[in-house]
């Protein structure tokens, strides 16, 4: 199932809901990586406004994602068919879409990249720096973009119910 088909089932106010996590997630990162990209050691003041757009960006998009993935119903199990042979029966039906799962494995990636720039940051003998921090809030915003949007779309997806 793809997510053309999965858009209608989601309630409007959490399609609304979810575009402005989108965007903001958005916004968040192209901050992000401005300043990851373009500071030097030391963050001008420039850079730091955009330091605080990143992070404000992040408050937004999960403020935004929380009540959309809370006030999105669970869908209905389906009944899964009966095979016509009791020795053939599979369980496929139980199981998330494709393009569902790879939202959870995305986001798992992306956590695992905000700890690593993490990490590396406090191993640095300045400590973290400007680029580690703006990295770091790069991929936790696409962390909680992603794990936010496996949260929403697996609550709409068909799944079957398992005998």
């Amino acid at each position: 199932m793809t997510m053309s088909e999965m858009w209608p089932l989601l309630r409007p106010l959490c399609r609304k809901l979810a575009l402005l996590g989108w965007a903001s997630s958005a916004a968040g990162m192209a901050a992000g990586l401005a300043v990851a990209i373009a500071s030097g050691t030391r963050l001008s003041p420039m850079m730091s406004t955009m330091q605080l757009v990143a992070s404000v960006c992040m408050a937004v998009s999960v403020a935004a994602f929380v009540p959309a993935a809370a006030l999105q119903p669970r869908a209905e199990a389906r009944p899964a068919a009966e095979p016509r042979d009791a020795d053939l029966r599979l369980e496929t039906g139980a199981e998330l879409p494709a393009t569902v799962q790879s939202f959870l494995l995305g986001s798992l990636a992306l956590l695992a990249g905000a700890v690593v720039f993490a990490c590396a940051g406090l191993l640095l003998r300045s400590g973290p720096s400007a680029q580690s921090v703006a990295f770091c809030e790069v991929f936790l915003l696409g962390a909680a973009a992603s794990g936010f949007t496996f949260m929403l779309f697996s609550k709409v997806s068909p799944r079957g119910r398992r005998s």
